[in-house]
Formats: structure tokens, sequence, C-alpha cells
């Protein structure tokens, strides 16, 4: 932006990188609010500067160049639009962040079921089945209430065990004695025999650096030997609830089943490590993954808010995604039905959201590539800028009709973007903060097109007032199409006034110059407001005199009939303009004597005639004008003028006289005119008639 006054190419590449810089300043932020206040507020503020900044830079281009102040005010626009999300974020996350999940759970609905084979079930390695136990179970077979003999559950063991069932994920916490002993020894018995069941473990969160406490067996069973990098804090596993010893001895193994709902209760996220003393507790379908892949729990490695890294025994890498507190997204498959089966004895009701995601989760780990991630910093700054970039693109190259279509095809691929994102590319993108973000950015750049937009008209509004009647500019106003037509150069019968104060040289050699500037400004108002108020185009101040030409502010066309009437109108009312004119110059001249100024006499000559008229200027110079032979010879009327009073051309006075702006009786003669070289049959108004004329008439101007 530093640029902007100095070389416009230049400044484009300085307000982009500004834009992105903006951008991954909101993302960075984001990612260290949850795990690092202090850090999130210097980024906080630091974003605040720059775009505080941005925002100074353009404001002060407004004041130095109309075109590029536009730009700068639409990139003022873009800068709020970025950083309003970050706010709205930090100050009501309780707002933002369901409507970021609600937006997950729409791309989860709206993808269809991840594809599977449909091979038989003895056939599958990596089949998931949920076990269900449930009443009509409990009544066909005598089970009693729950909890059941737990002799059922090691049959079911067993059972699994001889059906080939790599590994059994117990969702049950046998963490009391049965009322018989003989239950819990067949219950290790059997757990031991088969030797694939994990057991879970519970126990209550609390922060990493305050989790103290030890599994009280190896814990090369149980807890991963991680390798750990990078910044943030797991959370810690506080008091432990472990299954009875026996079943702990005898188990494969351990993981944690602690669940942690977003708002509103839904398991989107699931965390799957806690940290404890001597390394850190797995997540029941982590542990799960682990055995089935073979993966030994010294070779993994944990990447706080990047990843959890692990080989398997194959010797291939899986990277699962993770976020600061080490959770990672439940990527659902789809039904039960087209992806997984059940059988009966299934959990009660309410722990199958949480097997189904333990399930989900499992499935993830055989390998597929089907985890999802959190877009990286970069790839967030991307999908919050580049929209924005493209509409404020628009929005300064084109009109404001551009701004909404735009608008749509960049929503509407964003949408699609997001979709394809989880469906294609295991990425969550960011929805809310960018759509946001888009929206208000919209709004902003189109209020301010808007904005810029009336204010160019005001502004070419006020250059027009400047040179246009009322008349015209309202014209102007109701059919924009007349600019064209009315600037074109063209021929048109109009009336022309000229008025001049004699002998305002000789004045003006002995005058103070501040006296002459309020003589004229004395003189200039008045006669500038009687001559718009009888729809006279003021033309220009030609010195101590004025030039004016009435009739182009009415429409053409008509008929005869309606065009005679139009050329008798115009002629009366720049008749009776001059009339005006003069009383007001005779009270001027009473006012200037009262005060001891010198009085001041002025001479009008008035003519009717085809003239050419339009923008007769330049590009660089407008000059809404008229021309010709009539125009030179009002101009010689006035310098012909008694003065105190007015000089009419022959056919201006037979037009006047036709609208009653003027008697039958006034004298005529024939003149030569100077500089014209040919007589001319004039009317004379002398000063004495002016108030018997004006008090005979109407002095409304039409």
């Amino acid at each position: 932006m530093r640029f902007l006054h100095r070389d416009w190419k230049r400044s484009r590449v300085a307000i982009v990188n500004a834009l992105l810089h903006v951008g991954t300043l909101v993302s960075v932020t984001k990612q260290f609010l949850p795990r690092d206040w202090k850090r999130s507020r210097v980024a906080i503020v630091n974003a605040l500067l720059h775009v505080g900044t941005l925002v100074s830079v353009m404001m002060r281009c407004l004041h130095h160049d109309w075109k590029r102040s536009h730009v700068a005010m639409l990139l003022g626009c873009t800068a709020v639009a970025l950083v309003l999300p970050l706010l709205l974020a930090l100050t009501w996350p309780e707002l933002v962040e369901p409507l970021e999940l609600w937006t997950v759970d729409v791309r989860f609905q709206h993808r269809p079921p991840l594809p599977v084979s449909r091979d038989s079930l003895q056939e599958r390695s990596d089949t998931l089945v949920a076990i269900d136990y449930d009443d009509l179970a409990a009544r066909k077979y005598r089970l009693g209430r729950w909890p059941w003999d737990r002799r059922v559950h090691a049959q079911v063991f067993n059972f699994l065990k001889t059906a080939g069932v790599h590994t059994i994920l117990a969702d049950l916490l046998f963490d009391h004695e049965a009322p018989d002993p003989e239950q819990d020894e067949a219950l290790a018995d059997a757990t031991r025999s088969a030797g694939i069941v994990i057991y879970p473990v519970v126990f209550n969160v609390v922060p990493e650096q305050e989790s103290t406490q030890a599994f009280r067996l190896a814990p090369s069973r149980r807890l991963i030997q991680a390798e750990v990098r990078g910044v943030g804090e797991i959370p810690g596993a506080g008091k432990l609830i472990l299954p009875l010893p026996a079943l702990v001895e005898a188990a494969a193994g351990l993981g944690h089943i602690f669940r942690t709902p977003d708002r509103g209760g839904v398991l989107r996220r699931m965390p799957l490590v806690f940290s404890t003393k001597g390394g850190f507790v797995p997540a029941l379908s982590l542990a799960a993954a682990f055995r089935s892949l073979d993966v030994p729990p010294t070779s993994v490695r944990i990447e706080r808010g990047q990843a959890i890294r692990f080989k398997t025994g194959a010797g291939r890498e899986v990277v699962i995604p993770i976020d600061a507190q080490g959770r990672t997204w439940i990527n659902y498959a789809g039904s039960w039905g087209a992806r997984f089966f059940h059988y009966p004895y299934s959990w009660m009701l309410d722990q199958m959201r949480s097997a189904e995601g333990k399930a989900q989760l499992l499935n993830s780990f055989k390998g597929r590539s089907e985890f999802l991630r959190d877009p990286t910093a970069l790839e967030a700054s991307l999908c919050l800028v580049i929209p924005m970039v493209i509409v404020t693109a628009v929005a300064l190259t084109g009109g404001p009709g551009m701004i909404m279509p735009t608008f749509a095809v960049m929503l509407g691929s964003y949408l699609l973007l997001l979709q394809t994102g989880l469906n294609r590319w295991g990425v969550l993108l960011p929805a809310a903060q960018p759509i946001f973000s888009l929206t208000i950015g919209v709004v902003l750049l189109l209020m301010a097109r808007l904005f810029l937009i009336d204010r160019e008209r005001a502004r070419f509004q006020v250059a027009l007032g400047a040179c246009l009647p009322p008349q015209t500019i309202q014209l102007i106003k109701e059919s924009p199409g007349r600019i064209p037509n009315l600037l074109a150069g063209h021929h048109r019968e109009l009336t022309v006034l000229f008025a001049d104060i004699q002998g305002f040289s000789a004045f003006c050699k002995r005058a103070d110059p501040l006296l002459i500037q309020r003589v004229l400004r004395d003189f200039l108002t008045p006669m500038t407001i009687i001559l718009r108020e009888y729809g006279g185009t003021l033309n220009k101040y030609l010195g101590d005199g004025v030039m004016a030409f009435f009739g182009d502010a009415e429409p053409e066309g008509g008929g005869v009939d309606i065009e005679e009437e139009r050329v008798r109108r115009h002629a009366a009312n720049a008749v009776r303009a001059g009339l005006q004119m003069q009383k007001k110059m005779a009270e001027l001249n009473l006012r200037w004597l009262s005060q001891g100024q010198d009085s001041h006499l002025v001479r009008i000559g008035i003519n009717s005639g085809i003239v050419t008229i339009g923008n007769l200027g330049t590009e660089y110079l407008w000059d809404y004008t008229v021309i010709g032979p009539d125009v030179n010879k009002a101009q010689r009327l006035e310098g012909a003028a008694q003065p105190g009073g007015l000089l009419l051309a022959r056919r201006t006075y037979a037009l006047a006289r036709q609208e009653s702006a003027l008697p039958d009786n006034l004298p005529t003669k024939t003149m030569t005119l100077k500089g014209i070289g040919e007589e001319a049959d004039l009317c004379a108004v002398p000063p004495e008639m002016i108030d018997e004329l004006i008090g005979s008439q109407p002095v409304s101007g039409g």
C-alpha cells in the first residue's frame, strides 16, 4: 500500500501480500488460541495492528486521488471482512463453533457411504462386528438382569476366537468382583486363552503436567512409549479405574474409553491419547489398531497438534492427524448395514454411539487413508483470502451489478470445495468463517460501491449544476439516457441573454481589489438566482457580465405547435428574467449608495435564433455552451443597449409579446450593429418602463 501514490502496479502486489498476511495471522491466531493464550493475544494484536495500518493508509488515499480512493475504500471493506470473523470467533465462540460443527454434520450427511467390498464375512480380514446384548436375548436365554453372568461373556470370547476374530474390544469395565468368584475366573481364563481381548480403562482428565499416576503392571503392554514433538498440551490421565487385576494380566492390551462430545452432545472427535506417568494411554480403538497392525508401542511418535505417526509390522507408515488436545475426527463411513455388521447381544442403547465411533475409528486404522484432518495454516488462509480477493477484484474492475453474481459463483464453488475436501481429500476445510467473511465482505463492498456511485453522481450533478439549470438536471435525473443527446452538438432555436455592468473596467482601475470582489459577488449572486428561477442556463461569467441561454432544458419534438409554444415560452422567460435583473440592480444601487459606494448600471441584450449547442469543450474541460451568429448578435445587442434597460431583437420581442411578457406598443427601431454589418430590427425597453412592465405581468418563470 505504501506504493499506492507512486506505482499502481507495485501497489497491487503490496495489496495482495497484505491480504494474504492478514489471512495467515487469522489462521495462526485460531491455532494458538486453544493451547497458548499469551501467544494468541500477541497474534491478535499483530493482526489488528496490520489491519489498522492497512486501513489507515487506505483512508489517507481518500484525500489525494479520487480514483484511487475508490480502491482504498473497497480494500478497507475487504480488510474488515477478513478480520471481523476472527474477532467474532474470539468474542462469541459459543456462536461460531456450533455453526462450524453444523457445517461438518451437513457435509457428512451429503457424503455417499465409503466404498466397501461385499465379499463374505469369512473371506474378509478387516470386518468390524458389533455384538448386541439386548433384552430379547436376556429373555430367550434366561440371563436375568444386567449385569449378566460373566461366564456368558467368556463364552462369547471363546466363540469369537474360534470364529477367527483377530481382536476383541471389550467395551465393558469389569472393575468389581462378581458375586460368584467362578465368574471372574472363567472370564480371566477365556481372556487369557483367547489372547486377543483388549479391556477399557476409565480416569478423570487433568492437565498434562499434573498426570503422575502410573499403571501398576508392565507399561510395555498398555502404554505408548512415544517420542513427543511440537507445542501444545495433551490432557493427562488422572485417577485410573482398571479392570480386575486378573483381567489386566490376561488382556492383550488396555485402552481408554473417554469421550469428548462437542457442543450439543454430538460425538465428532475422539481423543486418541492421554498422558500419564511413564507414557501415553491409547484409546481403545488405537490399542486395537496397534495389535491388529503389529505396531510396537515404542515405535510411535506423537507430534502435538499435528499427528500420531507409527509403522506397521509390514513397514508401512500410518499418519493420524490430531489437534492440540490429541483428538482426531471420526470419519463416519456410512450406515452400519453398508459397512459393518450387527449380531445379537449388543450394548445398551446409550452406549451404542460410543461403540459406533470406536468402530469407525478402527476401520480407519486399517490403513485405508480415510483419516480426516484439519486444514493447515496456509490452506485455512487461502480459504479465507482467495474468495475475498476475487470478489474485491470484481468490485474494483466492474460495476455493482457484478458483485452479487460473483458472490453466488464463489459461494457455490466454495460449498463444492467443502464437500470435495471431505469426500476426496479427507480435509475438513473451514466453512463458517470464510462464508461469513465472504458474506460480510460482499455486503460491505456492495454498500461501498453504491456509496461511491452516489457520491460520484452527486459530484457529477454539482459539476453539471454549475452550468445547467435545475430543470435540466431534473431531466437528467429522470432520464439519464438524455445525457448523450443533451451534450452532443446540435442546432436548436434558443434565446440568448448577455448582461454587463457599464464602465466597470474604469471602476476596477481605482477601486480596492476586495471591494471589486465584493461588488461582483453582490451583483453576480442575485443575477444567477434570477436566471435559474426563470429556467435559464447560466453559461459563464464574463468578468463583470453574464451569458445565459433559455430553452435548452425543455425536451425536443412533439410537433410544430408544441415547438412554437416552447420557443415563445423561453423568449418570454428571458425577457422576464432581464426585467427582474434590472429591478434587482436598482435595489443593489440603493444599498451601495447607502454604504457610500458607487452605483452601477447594467446593459442587457436578448436575441432568439438558431444556435449550435452542446459540450463544445474537450475531455479535459467540458464547456456546455452555445455558438453561432445569433449568439454574437445577442452580445452586440447588449453593447448597444441603454444602461439600465433592455435591447431585444425583433423576433424575441414578437415571441415574448405573444406570451404577454411585453405590451404591443413598445417602440421599435432599425440600426446597424457593430461587428455584424447589417441592419437589424430592434425593440428597446427603457429603464423608466421596467417597474411598469414587471407590475403588469406574472414574474414567475416556467
